[in-house]
């Protein structure tokens, strides 16, 4: 599910995409999402938090 963050004054994107996601891996995707923000938000900006989906690759059991 999508979700909507009121950004605090001061707060910064990043640490924000860290907390919701616990990593920074997707980074450069949300920031897309976000492209209007600057890094350092102001009270009531609005942060887009996307659902990420992972790309899971099974792996096969082998003998070898």
């Amino acid at each position: 599910m999508d979700k909507i963050y009121i950004a605090k004054d001061g707060e910064r994107l990043d640490i924000i995409v860290y907390k919701h996601y616990g990593t920074l891996k997707n980074f450069t995707e949300i920031l897309a999402f976000n492209s209007r923000l600057n890094s350092i938000l102001k009270a009531g900006d609005k942060v887009f938090l996307p659902e990420i989906k992972e790309n899971v690759v099974k792996k096969e059991k082998t003998l070898w």
